[in-house]
């Protein structure tokens, strides 16, 4: 029953108890969707401006900010320019509907609120400049060739460009900072910023370290495997969350930290409801069915069944995943029956829901009884509704 409550509750648009719709998601995601993509599109534009030009060299660092901009989609693999949509760009909303809140919480106005929002933004592509330079780097360690179905960075210019290309993203997301002070933030508060931002980074860091480190090993753990995911995945949206709640309440902590553990569980419950739909997803979902088995990706599913399934079933699934290449169907169809065995979709659902519920708890806490901070909350309840609606 905690689990429909968590559906209920704080579900923007929804009707009936039912959990948000993608529809109504979007909406969500819509509700700055122009401010951060705007000031991405500006911040990108600017970029190679923040050096002083030589006309030696001019033309040719030309390509390096057009590589930038290839990544974020704004041009062809030619690098002539593309018209393309950014994205969700869900982690600069989540700074920004934080900021909204934790402004709303402190007894801003309307306007002061909208205005604590725009003055926010450079902070928004920070995070999301963030986010981008650790794909490039992902894509390099992972081998992936395609992204958004266009060809890689590294697969186009190879990986010592795309290594530079993405410390170049990195360098411009701390430069986004500090803009902040013009906009009438105080140095403490940017400096605070700053410092959360590069702690993030080294936890980002630390998550890819343990995801290869753990790749192709038997004795991963699902605790080791949570810890993983926390630093690879969920780092980043507890940052933007408690970046945003500083910029909109810069004093107070306490509610900075409580909206910093919301976009942590937030972000945790997202990867788990990625482990859950990558093997058990319905083709309408615009997934491919199992598609995590026929890759042989290693999800909390798969570790907590080589863990706990009985050890016929472990040396089974253990075998299929040590044999090179992709699954066939007769492999999938066994992998499916070992995992159903070992209860590893209930367990993986019971993990989410924990999370989920978690996450609930530190956003009620949030908000409080501030009438001004109800609609942010409630448009970030909107989001965590929907991913916890995979666990029921």
């Amino acid at each position: 029953m905690a689990g429909h409550q968590t559906k209920r509750k704080g579900a923007e648009g929804a009707k009936d108890g039912a959990p948000p719709t993608m529809r109504e998601v979007e909406v969500v995601l819509g509700r700055h969707y122009t401010l951060v993509s705007s000031g991405l599109r500006e911040a990108l534009e600017r970029a190679h401006t923040l050096t002083p030009p030589t006309p030696a060299t001019g033309d040719a660092l030309m390509d390096f900010y057009h590589q930038i901009e290839y990544h974020h989609g704004w041009r062809h693999p030619d690098l002539s320019p593309a018209t393309h949509h950014p994205g969700k760009l869900l982690r600069p909303t989540l700074l920004l509907l934080a900021c909204e809140l934790a402004a709303g919480h402190a007894g801003a106005t309307a306007p002061r609120r909208a205005e604590a929002v725009r003055r926010a933004v450079p902070a928004a592509i920070a995070v999301e400049l963030v986010h981008s330079f650790s794909l490039v780097h992902d894509d390099i360690e992972d081998g992936d060739e395609a992204r958004r179905h266009r060809p890689t960075l590294w697969k186009l210019w190879g990986v010592p460009q795309a290594i530079n290309t993405g410390d170049g993203i990195f360098a411009l997301a701390r430069l986004q900072l500090w803009p902040l002070r013009e906009r009438g933030v105080a140095s403490t508060t940017v400096a605070r910023l700053a410092e959360l931002l590069d702690r993030t980074c080294l936890e980002l860091c630390e998550g890819q370290f343990l995801d290869m480190r753990f790749e192709g090993r038997r004795d991963v753990t699902p605790a080791m495997y949570l810890a993983m995911i926390e630093r690879k995945t969920a780092a980043l949206m507890a940052c933007a969350a408690g970046m945003g709640a500083w910029l909109g309440a810069p004093e107070d902590d306490v509610l900075s930290a409580r909206l910093a553990d919301f976009g942590r569980g937030l972000g945790l419950a997202f990867q788990l409801r990625d482990d859950l739909l990558g093997i058990w997803a319905a083709r309408e979902l615009g997934k491919t069915a199992a598609g995590d088995l026929r890759r042989k990706k290693v999800s909390l599913p798969v570790i907590y069944t080589l863990e706990r399934a009985a050890p016929a079933d472990r040396d089974t699934l253990a075998a299929i995943y040590a044999q090179p290449g992709a699954a066939t169907e007769e492999q999938i169809a066994q992998m499916l029956d070992i995992l159903d065995r070992a209860g590893a979709r209930a367990h993986v659902r019971r993990v989410l829901r924990e999370r989920c519920e978690a996450a609930r708890a530190a956003l009620e806490s949030a908000a409080g009884t501030a009438a001004a901070a109800r609609e942010p909350a409630k448009a970030l309840g909107a989001l965590l509704a929907f991913v916890a609606a995979e666990a029921e």
